[in-house]
């Protein structure tokens, strides 16, 4: 009898275990995120890229989303109505065939320049599939670097109006915080995010809060680097994110640069906040001094812009 009642209650307390676990398993599901990239009546390629790809990385940050990447170039193409769709609602009817999934969101930037001298539009929005609620975010920059700076806060605020998801949306804000501040780019260097100049070679700088930045060189390449900073944000480590490119040595003849491919370690700035609020500091990289290629520390100065 004694083990009867054993055997039953092992039984119940597995079938308890399992049902637990199949509970958290249906509490850990994500929702589906359709990423469409942006859509823009300005085309400089390498910065839309640079641009779609923040984006979508932020947008997987958020932890109960599972973003997928439906970036098609043919469908926005054939969208022609970016200056009057303030509401991204011709945009999504051209895309709904593609994203039915119930519950599903369905997120698209747009980007909008009416003349080249005016400020620009930026506008995140969101749609939820199964009801139809469109989110919007948007505001005026007089930079377009200001829209990289600006854009975690407004794209985590859009998805969580669409998918009605306020708790969530902030355990993500949380979590994303947290990650910030384990790679070392926490509240305290929030002052160091935007768009920078003084690299002789280089015609842009970007900061971001992310702990992320590029930087595009005058011969038109574009190099992606980690951002850490210490506590009070005083001291600044930028390291290159991207493999080696010989045009990121633009005073070495690529020739010569190109030998160096797989020996060379990735470009490192240590740059010191001033009270001035410059950075300043020393760039670790190589430079040619006659036919030699050597590894040397290059003293900067950055100026924000």
């Amino acid at each position: 009898m004694a083990k009867g009642r054993l055997f039953f209650k092992t039984v119940f307390l597995l079938a308890f275990c399992l049902l637990a676990q199949g509970f958290g398993f249906a509490q850990e599901k994500k929702r589906a995120l359709y990423y469409f990239g942006v859509v823009t009546n300005v085309h400089d390629q390498n910065m839309l890229n640079i641009t779609q790809d923040l984006f979508f990385a932020q947008l997987r940050g958020i932890g109960y989303l599972e973003a997928q990447d439906m970036r098609d170039d043919e469908i926005k193409e054939s969208y022609t109505q970016i200056q009057t769709d303030e509401s991204g609602e011709a945009f999504f009817n051209l895309v709904q065939e593609r994203t039915k999934d119930e519950g599903s969101i369905v997120f698209v930037t747009r980007i909008y320049r009416p003349r080249s001298d005016e400020k620009w539009q930026c506008a995140f929005i969101a749609k939820n599939v199964s009801t139809g609620t469109i989110a919007s975010r948007g505001k005026e920059y007089d930079s377009y670097y200001k829209i990289l700076t600006d854009a975690k806060v407004l794209i985590q605020s859009v998805v969580s109006e669409a998918s009605g998801n306020r708790d969530s949306d902030g355990q993500s804000a949380a979590a994303s915080q947290g990650r910030e501040r384990a790679e070392g780019l926490d509240a305290g260097a929030g002052n160091i995010a935007g768009a920078w100049g003084g690299e002789k070679d280089a015609s842009k700088i970007i900061l971001l809060r992310s702990g992320r930045g590029f930087i595009v060189f005058n011969n038109g390449a574009t190099m992606n680097v980690t951002v850490t900073a210490s506590e009070d944000g005083s001291v600044i480590k930028i390291v290159q994110r991207d493999k080696f490119n010989a045009s990121f040595y633009p005073d070495i003849d690529r020739q010569t640069i190109l030998n160096y491919a797989e020996s060379a370690s990735p470009i490192e700035w240590n740059l010191t906040l001033t009270k001035s609020g410059s950075l300043v500091g020393k760039k670790k990289t190589l430079v040619q001094t006659g036919s030699a290629v050597e590894p040397a520390s290059v003293d900067v100065s950055w100026t924000k812009k």
